[in-house]
């Protein structure tokens, strides 16, 4: 894409936290800055309800949207039913705010199309690997 640093989202099922840390770590040493702290949560505090911990979340996690020049939607997981699924879809909330700022972003995806909006990127990559080769380029 570019040789200028990047600032980069990543939104991804939470459970897959840990193995999008790889990909953030070689983002940052190509120079890019991943915006997107809920790779690294931290526990909600105990005097904090659950609902005021999650809407912080929610306006942090829009928040670190907005800066970033570039939104990476992963959808490597494997396909799973609905019984089977922990995730509340927060990737998929991200990736339609991201999309509804198309003007000021660009909004790439790792992985399969999972669903129609997820057609709507402007680039596609097989793996991360992919990926990372079209930013450090």
């Amino acid at each position: 894409m570019s040789s200028k640093h990047l600032k980069i989202y990543t939104a991804a099922r939470f459970s897959d936290r840990a193995r999008l840390r790889a990909a953030r770590d070689r983002m940052f040493q190509m120079g890019h800055e991943c915006t997107a702290s809920w790779l690294d949560e931290v526990a909600k505090p105990e005097t904090m309800t659950i609902e005021v911990f999650n809407k912080k979340l929610a306006i942090k996690d829009f928040t670190e949207i907005s800066a970033a020049d570039i939104i990476v939607v992963d959808t490597l997981e494997p396909l799973i039913t609905v019984a089977e699924t922990s995730s509340g879809g927060g990737r998929e909330v991200e990736l339609g705010f991201a999309l509804g700022q198309w003007h000021r972003k660009e909004v790439w995806r790792v992985g399969p199309a999972r669903n129609v909006f997820h057609q709507l990127v402007d680039r596609a990559f097989a793996d991360w690997d992919e990926c990372l080769e079209a930013l450090d380029g």
